[in-house]
């Protein structure tokens, strides 16, 4: 009888430059949220505008991107569902701020419509789209078998934070700022999970999530008793 063995497939770690970009985007989105943070003792501040419409909308979608990129061979279709909402729900949220932020400027063209009113239609489609995006990337990291599963966790905390942020039982005041340190957390774990997204002990299964593959030695026949 041909002898088998069972063979573990490993996955080799590899930081790709995708991983070092997004550390770095992160690094500045975690500056960007402390600075929106100092900026809310002036509102009238134009550089809040730029932050909440720009510098944040655009270092988040950097850091989903590249996230997705590491969910996208052990759960694709999940990978592909999450990083569509929450593209989708980033652009209502940067929606949201920028008429908030055109509102408090006063230069918000209200002809057709006020910015209360589009600020929370705005704000509904955020609520329905950013926090479930949030929480398949959340559920698929927490569960992988060798990315850090970590920052799942602590993703889950900020689906929460920003579920109340967005619903009815908010409080203005403490809701944002709940909101905007937690987000500077969040940036700079995500920039530690970055430099080190794959679990390097990890043999049981492979990008796919397989059982180990039956290999044949060569050279062996089979012999009688």
């Amino acid at each position: 009888m041909i002898p088998t063995t069972l063979t573990k497939p490993t996955i080799p770690f590899r930081r790709t430059r995708g991983d070092i970009v997004a550390c770095v985007a992160s690094l500045v989105d975690a500056l960007a949220c402390l600075t929106f943070l100092f900026l809310q003792l002036d509102p009238t501040n134009v550089g809040r505008f730029y932050i909440a419409s720009l510098i944040d909308p655009i270092t988040c979608i950097i850091g989903y991107w590249v996230i997705f990129g590491h969910l996208r061979p052990t759960r694709p279709i999940l990978a592909d569902f999450g990083i569509t909402i929450l593209i989708l729900g980033t652009f209502f949220l940067t929606c949201q701020n920028a008429v908030e932020e055109l509102g408090i400027l006063k230069l918000f063209p209200a002809k057709y419509i006020s910015s209360v009113d589009l600020d929370t239609l705005l704000g509904l489609f955020a609520s329905y789209t950013l926090p479930i995006g949030l929480a398949i990337y959340a559920w698929v990291i927490a569960t992988s078998p060798f990315l850090r599963r970590w920052l799942g966790f602590m993703i889950g905390i900020q689906v929460i934070i920003l579920f109340v942020d967005l619903s009815v039982f908010n409080m203005p005041g403490v809701s944002e700022f709940v909101t905007a340190v937690y987000a500077i957390i969040l940036s700079l774990a995500k920039a530690v999970w970055f430099l080190s997204p794959v679990v390097l002990n990890r043999a049981q299964v492979d990008f796919r999530g397989n059982k180990p593959r039956i290999t044949i030695r060569k050279g062996h026949k089979d012999r009688k008793d």
